[in-house]
């Protein structure tokens, strides 16, 4: 008899809690459908908060960006918003070139800036120490209007929830901002609009699974592609709510991993609609530079001419520009420049002025070495061999060999490969030169590397 009470304690308490339970399931996606609908209000950065620095001059600048470093997050457990910063040289001529012709500086600046935007989540999710990353840096470098709502819903862990509850997944959160750039020959000056992707994050990782359009309407990858449609109607209302008229409007695009997935099919989209009624911007007038961009696209003319204004930087030891395989028919609108090949003679030259640039920049010396590296050159044809061996009769002894050899991969060193971090120092390390293109394309005059190292170092 004195087990009874105990029992309907312990009822009791199991019932509350499954009501609670019941009731943050049905509260959680309802918080997050009333931010959506602009119910429930969201967070903004304010000028205040983000302590902008003077504003430089129209033409060029170079300040010092701070972003969240994953090497310095992974290798210091007690930094978790892992601050760092390099230097960040940008130049509003640059966006007055050809956007055909690819330009180094310009492609750094913009390695830099997609790590800024990819920052901006810790900020709007408070974690310790981090800072309004993408509104300093931007502000600091002349622009204006930046926005940022988009993190509000996409970075706090019971929005994260709700938006699995209401299965929105194929979502991104993107900065916007925008300066006026003079005319050098006198005429209406320019507006230039800035459009910086965040890479994968939280349950965003579940929409890069989402390859096909079930309906089979596009080519390009589904999930990536209903994040590029959200993105580029938000575009579309920015650049009316700052008066940017479409014929003087220059847009400068980036974004590294599933950022750049989903800003290499904003900039074909936009180069589609370019030489119509509904264009934001001619597409003469698009620049794109992508990083770590995995295949997002089974257009067959995704390499034709009217893309060769997108650059998407990849880096060979990376895994994630490799998958989806290009055996299924995936690759990547425009242009593919990749960094320095393990295999290439100048490769150890290279490398060592990669790793001063990486420790500089973070104050870590990358651990992975050329060996390591090596192990990732072969994972795209020992993958798809795996895949093809699993789906035909072929000797059960070919798929252990090819399953072995990606067992051997140096999964440190392909982690590592993918940092922006890394691609930060590619891009700052070497010039153009060095890097391989998919075919041919114009190089715009860009200074020298062991310049531009110097005066990373003297900052």
């Amino acid at each position: 008899m004195r087990a009874a009470p105990a029992r309907r304690i312990a009822s009791t308490l199991a019932a509350i809690f499954v009501s609670l339970m019941l009731l943050g399931m049905f509260l959680i996606p309802l918080r997050y459908l009333g931010a959506t609908m602009g119910i429930v209000p969201t967070a903004r950065v304010t000028a205040e908060a983000a302590a902008p620095a003077p504003t430089p001059s129209a033409t060029g600048s170079t300040i010092m960006a701070e972003y969240c470093s994953e090497a310095v997050t992974t290798s210091n457990p007690s930094n978790l918003a892992g601050r760092t910063s390099t230097n960040l040289v940008f130049n509003d001529s640059w966006l007055l070139q050809d956007a055909n012709s690819y330009h180094h500086d310009l492609a750094t600046a913009c390695a830099v800036l997609a790590a800024v935007c990819n920052s901006e989540s810790q900020y709007y999710s408070n974690v310790e120490g981090a800072v309004p990353y993408a509104e300093q840096s931007l502000w600091a470098l002349g622009f204006a209007d930046v926005r940022t709502e988009s993190y509000a819903l996409r970075s706090n862990i019971l929005d994260e929830l709700g938006a699995l509850f209401i299965g929105s997944h194929d979502v991104a959160a993107y900065t916007f901002a925008s300066k006026t750039i003079p005319d050098p020959r006198g005429g209406t000056p320019l507006t230039l609009v800035f459009v910086g992707v965040r890479g994968s994050y939280g349950i965003e990782w579940i929409s890069n699974f989402n390859l096909h359009d079930a309906q089979g309407d596009s080519d390009d990858h589904h999930g990536f592609g209903k994040a590029e449609t959200e993105v580029e109607r938000a575009l579309a209302r920015y650049a009316h709510e700052i008066g940017a008229s479409p014929e003087r409007t220059r847009i400068l695009i980036t974004g590294h991993s599933r950022g750049g997935a989903i800003a290499n099919l904003l900039a074909a989209r936009l180069n589609n609609l370019g030489e119509t009624s509904n264009k934001i911007a001619p597409a003469s007038g698009i620049y794109a530079y992508t990083f770590a961009t995995p295949g997002c696209t089974r257009e067959p003319d995704r390499q034709s001419p009217a893309y060769h204004n997108i650059f998407n930087i990849v880096n060979e030891s990376d895994i994630v520009p490799k998958i989806p395989l290009s055996t299924w028919g995936y690759g990547r609108y425009g242009t593919t420049v990749a960094l320095p090949s393990v295999s290439s003679d100048q490769f150890s030259t290279l490398f060592d002025r990669m790793r001063e640039a990486f420790q500089r920049n973070t104050g870590i010396a990358p651990t992975y070495d050329k060996a390591g590296l090596a192990s990732i050159d072969t994972f795209e044809n020992n993958m798809d061999e795996v895949l093809t061996s699993i789906g035909s009769s072929v000797n059960p002894a070919r798929i252990v060999a090819a399953a072995g050899s990606l067992l051997g991969v140096d999964f440190g060193a392909a982690l590592a490969s993918h940092f922006p971090d890394t691609y930060i120092a590619w891009m700052q390390s070497t010039d153009d030169k060095s890097l391989s293109f998919d075919g041919p394309v114009e190089q715009a005059a860009t200074s020298n590397a062991k310049e531009r190292a110097s005066d990373i170092m003297e900052s």
